[in-house]
Order: C-alpha cells, then structure tokens, then sequence
C-alpha cells in the first residue's frame, strides 16, 4: 500500500520476493490496495530471475549466477547433458567475448572463472545459430567528419524542409555556419542505430572539441517537439527530437526534463545536474510541418526592418507581477525593475501588478479582467520582453488566470514580438504529448505571441527564479560585444554559470541563434527651448510651448551625419505613485510608474539632426518634478534609442494664448474609404483623423479628459484610447487614433470618439456600422471606374474580409448572355474596401469588345469556404 500527496503526481513502491514453482508454469498475482476509490495504480516492471539446473538445452544458451558474488572467489560451474562439441564463453563485455577453458567428463562440462563481480555466458554446440534481423540499408554518411560549425540543428525529417529554410537564413543574414542532421542519422554514429539521447551529447562535443580553435560549436537548435514517451506508446506521440528524462519523475519538483544535458561538453560532464553548460540551447517545439513553416517565418520576421516591425515599442520593458504570497511576487518584480533602472535606463518600464487591480468574485474563484485587458493591449501596442513572476501552470498565469490560453491565441502581434521571461512552474512543459502547453502556444502563435521563451517546464522555487531572472538581465541580454547584443543562445548559458539544479527547469524556446531586437545607435538631446542640455535644467510648465533639438550619435558619441530617418519622441510627466489593495495573503504596497504622456510625436530626421515642438496640456500634475523624454528612430536599416531627463515639470506658464475650439475628427472603421452604415466584420478597427490647433492632450491626468471611445448596439463597450493616438510626420497638433475591436455581437453598433485638446477643449464624433461575422460573407457598393470607359476600367468592391485570403473571380458577360470574359485573382485585403484587377476591354480570345452596356458578376471565396456573388454592369464606348 502506498499514498501519493503533495507534488507527487504518484507514489513508488517495489517488492522483493522469492518463491518456489510447484509446476513447469508460475502465475504471479498482484494487488493494489486503494487508499481511496479514485485511486490509481500501474505496473511499472516485472522482473524474475529464475533458478534452475544448469543443463545444456541447446543449440545455444546464455546464463549467469547473480548471487554470492565476493572480492578474490571464484566459482565453479558445471553444464551437464554437454558434448565435446559444446563451447563456452564469458560475453560479459559483447566486442571482447573469451572462450573458457573447460573439461568435460561423461556429459558434465565444467569450469572455473573469478567471482567477484556478475559475469554472462553463453554456450552453443555450433548446429545452428541465431539469424540477424535486417532491417534495412544504412546509406553512407560521415558525421564525424563534419567540424567548424558554429550552429548545429538537429531536426525530423519531417521538418527538414524548413529546417534547411532556417539555416540559409542564419548563413545569410547572420554569418553563421550551420549544419542540419537528423537523430536518426547521429544514432547511426554514435549509438549503434538505437535511440539514446547521450548519442545526440556526444555529437554536439565531437562537433565541440574537434574543430580548430576559435571555431568550436556556438548553438544548438531542437527543431521539434519531444515527448517523455521514449518508447512511442502513446497515440499521436511528440518525440520528434528528444529531449533528457530525470529518473525520478512522480513528484513535479523533482522531475526534470532538460536540454542541457546536449550542452554539457567537459570532460566527464553529463552524469550531474551541477555541470555548466558549453553551448547556447534552444529549442522549437513544432509538431507539425506548418507549425514548422511558420515559426521560420517568424525568425524572418523578427529580422525584417520596415515600418511595422520598428517602432517604439522596442523601448518597453513589461513586469508582470502575481498577488498574494505576502507581495514576494510584486517583490521580485520591482527588484529586477530597480535593476533594469540601473542597467539599461534607457528603456521604459510598464508595470502590471494584480494586486494594483480591481479583482471579481466569481463561482469559480477570484478573477481580474482588467489585468487580463492590461496584458493583452501591452501585448497588441508591443514590449521588447514580457517578464511574468507568481504562479502558474500549463495553461497559464496565476489563481485568478490573468493570462489564458483564449488570451494568447487571440494575440496578433506578428510584426511586435516579445521575448518571455516567466518566472513561474511549468508554463512551458514541451515534454507532454497529450497536451500543448500555454507556453508552447506562446512560442507557437503563428500570428503573434514570443520570438522567443526564457521560461520552465516544471516546478520551481520562487526564490531559485529570481536569481536565474536576475542572471538574464545583469551582465547579459543587454551587454554587447564588439557593438552586438548577445544571441539567444549566449543568454540562456550566461544565465545558467551557477549550476543550479533549479536552472535546468528553464529552457530556451526559440531560435538560440537570434538576438535581441534592441536599437544599436543613440539618440541624444542638444538643447531644450534653444539652450543647450548641460546649463540650467529647463522647466517645461502647463501651455507653454517647448521646443526640442537633438541628434543621432554612434557609440563613441559621433553624429552619424548621413542618418535620414524617422524620431518617435514620448514626452512624460513625473512619475506616480501607486498602491496596491492588499488582497489575499498581501498587504498594500507602493510603487512608482511613469505613465502619463505629455507628448507622442513623429518628426523627420535629416543629416542626423531633428528639432520639434509642441505645447504642454493644461491637464499635467502642477507639483515640480524630474519629466522625461523618451526617443526611437529608424531609418529602416539602423535604429536609434535615447533617453533625456534633466528637465523639471510643472507650474503653468504666464504666457497663454486663447484656444476655445475642441479637436476637428474624422471618424471612420478600418480606412478612410469607410462609409457611414457599412459593413465589417466582428473585429473592425476604429480609424479616426484628429486634429487641433494646439494639440491632443494624452496625459491621461485629469479627470474625465482621455480620448474614449464608446460603443452601443449589440455589444457595449468603453475604451480609453490614449495609448493609441500616434502623431503625424512633422505635425505636432494633428495625428491618427486606430483601436482593433474585437469579437464583436452581429448586429448594428453605433461608435461616438471624443477627443480632447490640450487646453481641454473637447470634440465628438459618431458613425454607424453593420457587424458581419467574417464566416457569412457580405459583398456591396460594387462598381468600376471610370464607368463608362473606352481603354481602362478598375474594379472595386466593398466587404467584411479584412486580413482573410480571398479567391475572387470576375465574369463580364454581353447583353445576349454569353460570358466573354474571365479574370480570376488571389488577394489579401487589409482594407474593406478592394480593388480587382483593371480591365482592358478585351475578351478572352484577345478580342476588343463592341461598345455597349455589359454586365458582370464578381464571387468572392474566403478560406474557410464562405462565398457570395453581387453584380453590376458597365458602359463600352470606344
């Protein structure tokens, strides 16, 4: 009888016991007895050894005797019903197999051998002997011969493909040699043809070892999911690439599924877990041949410079905190924070504290949605990492689930992605072929989610994370080397130099070989109001106009004279104090975030320098105090960080002008082609152009003065949209708010913007649309133009299919009926308003058509098999 409890997922137990047959066949009976009737137990193994007299039973037969074995004895040992043909040897170690020295008397073979530790036999009399099983040819390969790679991927040859996609990509575009092989191929090698994850270890140090120095293996990529089922026995199993198994593994502290072991390289290193680790190891947990296609592509993405991708988003750093546990959560948190403080200022910090939220009873325990909402719009407006510390489980963030499996699935952050840092029990288990992890789905989100996970795979101490949390930050991610910021891989070893056994739980999730998408050049500011920084520290008070100058530096302070580019400044107020609610096992405690936007700007760089100008709302905190000036620049080749803050905050200026006029808007849903009444789909966009003399306050401190939006109809909603107004180019006052709404009821919804300006003057604005979910497709306002025509005609139609791939085609047909052309078109709108292909007026056959009034017909197909058809009909008058 035994009883599993606290982490145990089970409890072992083994007996021992002998017993004497009373006839040729043994039945062994076995029983559990159950502490309760949900009790479960399964037999792990049987194992018998069975006494018997050593007869010859032949051709061949292998025995031993495991019992009295001693230091300098020897035994004796006598085969009987044996002929003179009969052999013996000692096979103990199978390559070095030794004939013994026998004597035979009657039928009675006998021998002697020393006794001191267990030794194997095996006799035949050479009439026959065991045929080999062919399984099949080995082709001819060569991997010991393979050195000087700087980055090895081992793949299933399922994804060999996209494996090899991946690798061009890294020789390319990152200098890297890489090699690609299969496990299959390193057993051929280095086990003998049989699974064994020390066959893949030991590769990974040939490879390490035998190259020319300076030149030794740097990463190493796991390009496929891996399962603790070695053995296959499990339907729709995940051991593509395996990964290393501790033996114990019923308790969930104790056990340990790891990639390190494939990193230990030393010498005598592998039989521990107190080994360091030699190379960078990640690994992408793909199951599937699309899952590997996209996850390629998402490598590429991340790499790729464009006015998506960059942006000042790269700027932000988000802690994410847990309640409870007497705020060690929220603890740990501000701890690596006042690190980041001091190691890397550059950067903005964002907070998300549960405990600084309103939380919800509810049947099924606590709840925090707006802590969900906090998540899910930094994850949308973009953070350089996410660092999540508190509980959690694989499917998901703490008791009060403030991150979902629905969350990260509904995440579309593609051209904004983060790297995790989660600091919490087995988020990211990839070992479980029955189940994908939250974390998985993280890395996995073929639409947004991480670039990469510094995350666990079972449980583990809080104390241990923050440690391991603390090793990632200090001295490495953000530490660059010859101008270069460390690959992926070079964290996550730098991160493990202490050896701990609980730094094995963390793995790498993604591509070891990709760096942090970090800015590389600076930004500086040169003078504040036409003084120069340096002198007197400037006051910037409410309604007094500020104007900005500043450049783009190397590291070395130069002006990169030949910068042309664009700046994204924030401007911020002071930063507040906040206090959390003490819910739970906590108590209330306070911490201090910068959050208030004085200022969201786009200005030209040229020649590397840049000036602009803007007013102070009327609505920043009067108490003087250190503001702050964020910058990001891209050219979309190199991009640029900087940061200013030796300026005060505060007053109000004695020098106003008058402004009694609000904002003027213009609103629309996902482009300005919108038509007040028409059609989206359930996640429509809202699209406004606001400007304003002064300009847009954004501050977000006074009382009832954010941009809002408010919905009514099927689905009501209210959202404070302050985050989401971006500046124009060069246009201080005038500027773009765009909000993605999603999942919303079918039906009519009314949107009213209002918008405030910096002297608080305040605008409104309203438009009507009809939500149809994307499955039930609308077609409307087709129409060509210009209509009639005589060499060219555009066709254009309106729809709810934004961002779905389309199959459209486009019949024309005369009076009579007959259908004289065809045009066929594959397209992805980004807008609900799209253009087909121009027509020339010709048939099929190449014919120009008479003039005269036609008709035509589009059918529009989406990818889930949805389809509609609408008609109109056209002039020819050539």
């Amino acid at each position: 009888t035994t009883t599993a409890t606290g982490y145990s997922f089970a409890k072992g137990k083994s007996l021992d016991f002998t017993f004497l047959p009373t006839g040729d066949d043994a039945t062994i009976k076995m029983q559990y007895v159950r502490s309760a009737s949900s009790s479960r137990g399964w037999l792990d193994y049987m194992t018998v050894n069975m006494w018997r007299q050593l007869v010859f039973t032949g051709p061949q037969m292998s025995f031993a005797n495991p019992t009295g074995l001693a230091e300098g004895k020897v035994a004796s040992y006598q085969l009987s019903n044996a002929g003179q043909e009969v052999s013996i040897w000692d096979v103990t170690n199978p390559v070095s197999p030794e004939k013994m020295s026998t004597n035979l008397q009657g039928n009675t073979l006998s021998f002697t051998a020393p006794f001191s530790s267990l030794r194997q036999y095996i006799a035949f009399d050479g009439t026959s002997y065991q045929s080999v099983e062919v399984v099949g040819k080995v082709d001819n390969q060569n991997l010991h011969g393979i050195k000087n790679i700087d980055y090895l991927i081992i793949t299933h040859p399922d994804f060999m493909e996209q494996a090899m996609q991946l690798a061009q990509y890294h020789q390319t575009h990152s200098g890297l040699s890489v090699f690609v092989t299969t496990p299959a191929l390193i057993y051929n090698e280095f086990s003998s043809g049989a699974q064994d994850v020390t066959a893949i270890r030991d590769f990974a140090r040939m490879l390490y070892l035998n190259s020319d120095p300076g030149r030794e293996l740097k990463y190493l990529l796991l390009f496929g999911d891996a399962s603790f089922d070695y053995k296959d026995r499990i339907g729709g199993n995940t051991n593509f690439v395996p990964t290393w198994q501790s033996v114990p593994s019923l308790n969930i502290v104790s056990s340990i599924a790891t990639d390190d072991y494939y990193g230990y390289l030393g010498e005598n290193e592998g039989g521990d877990t107190a080994d360091l680790l030699d190379i960078g190891i990640g690994r992408l947990p793909v199951s599937k041949t699309t899952q590997a296609s996209e996850m390629v592509a998402k490598v590429i993405a991340y790499g790729q410079k464009n006015d998506l991708t960059n942006g000042p988003w790269r700027n932000t750093i988000t802690f994410v905190a847990d309640d409870s546990d007497g705020n060690l959560h929220m603890n740990d948190a501000e701890n690596l924070y006042r690190l980041i403080d001091t190691t890397i200022h550059v950067v903005n910090v964002d907070k998300i504290y549960l405990d600084a939220y309103q939380q919800k009873a509810t049947p099924s325990g606590q709840k925090a949605p707006e802590v969900n909402l906090a998540i899910n719009k930094r994850i949308e407006k973009g953070s350089l990492i996410m660092n999540y510390s508190g509980h959690g489980g694989e499917v998901g963030w703490s008791h009060e689930r403030t991150l979902e499996i629905a969350d990260i699935n509904s995440w579309r952050n593609i051209d904004k992605l983060p790297v995790f840092i989660t600091a919490t029990c087995e988020f990211s288990r990839y070992d479980d072929p029955t189940r994908t992890s939250a974390g998985e789905l993280v890395i996995l989100n073929p639409k947004g989610g991480a670039i990469g996970m510094f995350t666990t795979a079972r449980a583990t101490y809080a104390s241990a994370n923050l440690i391991l949390n603390k090793a990632i930050f200090q001295n490495n991610i953000f530490s660059r080397t010859e101008g270069e910021y460390p690959r992926f891989g070079d964290v996550i070893r730098r991160s493990k130099l202490r050896g701990d056994a609980n730094d094995r739980k963390f793995i790498l999730l993604g591509d070891p070989a990709v760096r942090l998408a970090l800015p590389e050049l600076n930004v500086e500011t040169t003078a504040i109001n036409g003084n120069p920084v340096g002198s007197v520290p400037d006051t910037l008070k409410a309604l007094s106009m500020v104007s900005i100058s500043g450049r783009i530096t190397d590291d070395n302070g130069v002006l990169m004279s030949d910068y042309q580019g664009v700046l994204y400044p924030t401007v911020y107020d002071k930063a507040s104090e906040i206090t959390t609610k003490g819910d739970e096992t906590g108590y209330p405690q306070a911490f201090i975030l910068r959050n208030s936007v004085i200022y969201n700007g786009k200005v030209e760089i040229k020649n590397g320098l840049f000036d602009f100008s803007f007013m102070i709302p009327k609505d920043i905190a009067y108490l003087y105090g250190k503001g702050r000036i964020s910058y990001y620049a891209t050219n979309l080749e190199n991009d640029a960080h900087g940061y200013y803050e030796d300026f005060v905050v505060g007053g109000f200026s004695d020098d106003v002008a008058e402004d009694l006029e609000g904002p003027t808007i213009r609103l629309f849903m996902n482009d300005s082609t919108f038509v007040n009444g028409g059609t989206t789909n359930e996640n429509p966009v809202l699209f406004a152009l606001v400007e304003d003399v002064s300009g847009i306050n954004t501050t977000g401190n006074g009382i009832g003065h954010d941009i809002v939006a408010y919905l009514s109809g099927e689905t009501e909603n209210t959202v404070i949209l302050n985050d989401y107004y971006e500046a124009l180019l060069n246009r201080q006052a005038s500027g773009i708010v765009t909000y993605p709404f999603n999942k919303l009821n079918p039906g009519k919804h009314t949107l009213k913007l209002k918008v405030w300006d910096v002297f608080n003057n305040s605008s409104e604005a309203s438009i009507d649309f009809l939500v149809v979910n994307s499955n039930s497709m609308t077609l409307s306002n087709l129409k060509n133009f210009p209509n009639p025509f005589a060499d060219q005609t555009t066709f254009v139609f309106d729809h709810n299919q934004s961002g779905n791939e389309l199959r459209v085609e486009l019949n024309i047909f005369d009076l009579a009926g007959r259908q004289i052309r065809t045009i066929k078109q594959q397209l992805t709108p980004t807008t609900y308003q799209t253009n087909v292909v121009s027509w020339d007026g010709c048939t099929d056959a190449g014919q120009k058509i008479s003039k005269g009034l036609y008709l035509y017909r589009l059918k529009v197909v989406n990818e889930e098999g949805a389809s509609n058809e609408i008609s109109s009909k056209l002039i020819f008058y050539q």
